[in-house]
């Protein structure tokens, strides 16, 4: 009987032992698939506010973009229009560019000009701030140019 005992002992433990084995297993995948579960909804939930936040930041960027685009829209016809008065009250403005009293002189200066001799003669080189001939232009002497005219007539 003791062999018996013995076996029937080892048989229901084992018995037993595969159903708490069952039940153990059992239990593990309901949790590993509630864990996946919980994973893939906690993973959706974050990709939804990553999505969000991303969205917030684009809309956000693109009404920046609207502000600065519509400010520089008015500076530029602010500009445009200054252009066009200063245009158009340059043309109609009296101010010279020398001024009032050296337009006058000017003025005067070139009407006393049109009889200086310099002027009248363009064969003759331009005079400096010694009042002769700059020497700037080479060549022939004005005595030596007007001796070749008549030489050729």
């Amino acid at each position: 009987m003791e062999i018996s005992t013995l076996i029937t002992g080892i048989v229901i433990g084992l018995i037993i032992g595969g159903i708490i084995a069952f039940i153990i297993v059992k239990n593990m995948q309901s949790n590993s698939e509630s864990t996946v579960d919980h994973n893939e909804a906690e993973l959706k939930a974050l990709l939804a506010i990553q999505a969000r936040q991303h969205l917030d930041i684009s809309r956000q960027a693109l009404t920046d973009i609207q502000n600065k685009t519509a400010a520089l829209a008015t500076h530029l016809n602010d500009y445009e229009e200054s252009l066009t008065k200063a245009t158009m009250s340059a043309s109609d403005s009296k101010d010279s560019f020398f001024g009032e009293h050296a337009s006058v002189f000017l003025r005067n200066s070139l009407k006393a000009n049109k009889n200086d001799l310099a002027l009248a003669q363009p064969d003759t080189q331009p005079r400096d701030f010694a009042n002769s001939g700059s020497g700037v232009f080479g060549g022939v002497k004005p005595k030596a140019l007007k001796e070749n005219k008549l030489q050729d007539q």
